[in-house]
């Protein structure tokens, strides 16, 4: 561009079409820039990777490409649950990748085997529309809860979809990425069937370990057994005895089995309080209020949602 008579009002940024013999040529809406010894143009919306554009002002024109940047392809970097030994009443799975990814279409590419290689079908609920988190890289897998939940006509038809005492895997494969890369292997995931999970978390069962004050030590819970990786990043919060929310990051191992709230600052001496929403819940969907598969007039709370103090003090 140097030494070009650049004029504003008389120059165009255009996205070349060279599928055609005509070579068409697409205006490229955006705003130049003006800077010591350089004129920047910024477009509305990015440039494509991979793909030729012409700068013109006045008489002059020059092409230039935009390069495809070089990406990893994508691949399943976490399956939750983690533990092998799943109910036969879940509810739900968590899918996670490495890149972000097409959210549509691919549930067909989900698949689920017995034992013997034989794919278990409609047991996966297909919903109109993907369950995506923000960033796309993490969908979440609902199994029917028709045929979860007792009392149904689906469930009394066909019964629960996952056969207690036998093995299973679910294989995923052949996703793409908002790149149009496809995974860069198969994932599969073996696990064991149990009975069904007719207990609800109990937080008054739960032992939680206090750090030391001056410290940025992480305050750690056991519950005992195993709570939806969801309910862990969304319904668990610390505050001071004042009510100033604490923030920090959170930690979970054990198949989900712990817990553990590093804050961002030091802690300080004092008393705390950990509030639990209660929708917080197993797996299986079973939560502080009460079973998924619940009798009428079984729940502990009529305010659905709501809060549970556990008390702690730093020393």
């Amino acid at each position: 561009m140097k030494n070009w008579n650049f004029q504003k009002k008389h120059t165009k940024v255009y996205l070349l079409d060279s599928s055609n013999q005509d070579h068409t040529k697409t205006e490229i809406v955006g705003s130049f820039v003006t800077q010591t010894n350089s004129i920047i143009f910024i477009p509305r919306f990015p440039f494509l990777q991979g793909k030729t554009y012409i700068i013109k002002t006045n008489d002059d024109q020059q092409e230039f490409l935009v390069p495809k940047s070089v990406r990893s392809k994508p691949v399943v970097t976490a399956v939750y649950p983690t533990k092998n030994k799943i109910p036969e009443n879940i509810l739900r799975m968590y899918i996670q990748f490495s890149n972000p990814m097409k959210t549509t279409g691919n549930l067909k590419n989900i698949k689920l085997y017995n034992s013997t290689g034989i794919e278990v079908k409609g047991v996966i609920f297909n919903n109109v529309y993907e369950l995506w988190n923000e960033a796309q890289t993490q969908l979440t897998i609902i199994f029917d809860p028709s045929r979860v939940k007792t009392g149904l006509k689906i469930n009394e038809n066909l019964g629960r979809a996952l056969e207690s005492g036998e093995n299973y895997k679910i294989v995923v494969s052949n996703l793409e990425d908002i790149y149009g890369q496809r995974l860069k292997n198969s994932y599969t995931k073996h696990f064991y069937v149990t009975e069904e999970d007719t207990q609800s978390p109990n937080h008054e069962k739960w032992t939680l370990k206090s750090p030391k004050a001056n410290t940025t030590e992480s305050l750690n819970i056991d519950f005992k057994e195993s709570i939806d990786m969801m309910s862990l990043q969304n319904r668990l919060f610390v505050f001071s005895s004042g009510n100033d929310r604490i923030d920090g990051k959170i930690k979970f191992n054990n198949n989900e089995k712990s817990w553990k709230f590093i804050p961002n600052q030091k802690w300080t001496k004092g008393d705390y309080i950990l509030k639990i929403n209660s929708r917080l819940s197993d797996p299986s969907g079973n939560n502080l209020n009460g079973l998924f598969d619940h009798k009428i007039g079984s729940l502990k709370y009529h305010q659905e949602g709501k809060i549970q103090k556990l008390k702690f003090n730093i020393k």
